[in-house]
């Protein structure tokens, strides 16, 4: 305890350039087992902010207009948004490992601020619960680089010394890894095994593309909501609902190319229906968590704005999905 009470002492102090803090860091720190962390809930407010990603690049910061965005993005930028929030969860925040001692761009006349940092001011400023999933891409047990990373970067993800330590993983391309890797049933058994002696307590896997065939061993699966006509696919969703291992069911409108395509097909007012009248209502009718997209690759929910005479009034996408999340506590 004396460890992480340094930690947030520290974190306070690079946060320090901001008017005021809301919350009592002391009173966020966990008093169970991380496992408490991610009980499942109807009303769990996920989004999806990538800040740290691209581990193989030399720039592992991924919200500049550089990479898409409408402008360069700094810590103080996210953790103000992740304060208004107030999300029970950063749903892929990173990719891979980060190095904690790594400065992440901050505003100007603010002190420096390390991953670590970031991170655990991430934490604190979102819901009382909060905390961070990061992902990991099977596509890096093809090689063996990337094999080695794969393995290092979970490992290391367990140890960084966070307010809620890590403990729930989310594996991206589970179908490519299954057939273009060409992995057999005993290799799927042995990496699923690997992690959880590691210390992973959750393990998800974005089924897209291959949410027809189960995997006995998966805690949660992630699902696309159809890139065509943008309404949820009941049909995944019934079809997930038979696997009894499963204990949480999460829809994307996943990156890049399907968010691509959800800006070039619909303006803002119809992606505000979409949300408004489409996702959030079927949420809990049909029993899954929607994982809100603010910032990733080129989609800003900033700049996506409504019609001033239409009837979202020009409200930002960034307001709409805020004004939801409100209204799930």
């Amino acid at each position: 305890m004396k460890k992480v009470l340094i930690v947030v002492v520290a974190l306070l102090a690079s946060f320090s350039c901001e008017a005021k803090k809301t919350q009592n860091p002391k009173a966020d720190l966990p008093t169970a087992t991380p496992a408490d962390s991610v009980k499942a809930s109807k009303h769990e407010k996920y989004i999806r902010i990538i800040a740290l990603a691209s581990p193989f690049t030399k720039e592992h910061w991924m919200l500049t207009a550089g990479r898409g965005l409408t402008k360069d993005y700094t810590a103080q930028d996210v953790l103000q948004m992740i304060e208004e929030l107030k999300p029970d969860c950063l749903e892929r925040f990173i990719t891979g490992y980060q190095d904690p001692k790594e400065l992440v761009p901050v505003r100007e006349g603010c002190p420096p601020m390390t991953v670590l940092e970031f991170l655990n001011a991430a934490i604190l400023a979102g819901g009382k619960n909060c905390h961070i999933i990061p992902k990991l891409n099977l596509q890096w047990l093809g090689s063996k680089n990337d094999n080695d990373y794969y393995w290092q970067a979970a490992e290391k993800l367990i140890k960084l010394p966070l307010v809620r330590p890590i403990r729930n993983i989310n594996l991206d391309c589970w179908d490519k890894y299954c057939n273009e890797i060409h992995t057999t049933p005993e290799q799927r058994e042995a990496m699923f095994k690997r992690l959880r002696k590691i210390g992973y307590q959750q393990i998800g896997v974005n089924m897209t593309g291959l949410y027809r065939v189960n995997e006995p061993q998966v805690d949660y699966a992630d699902f696309n909501i159809d890139k065509t006509t943008w309404e949820v696919k009941q049909e995944t969703v019934e079809k997930l609902k038979t696997y009894p291992n499963l204990k949480r069911l999460f829809m994307y409108i996943d990156y890049p190319g399907a968010m691509d395509a959800f800006v070039a097909n619909n303006n803002p007012d119809e992606q505000a229906r979409i949300y408004c009248e489409t996702i959030y209502p079927n949420q809990e009718k049909l029993g899954f968590t929607f994982v809100y997209p603010i910032l990733q690759d080129s989609w800003d929910a900033n700049a996506s704005v409504t019609g001033a005479e239409g009837p979202y009034k020009g409200k930002t996408m960034y307001e709409i999905t805020k004004e939801l999340l409100n209204s799930m506590e």
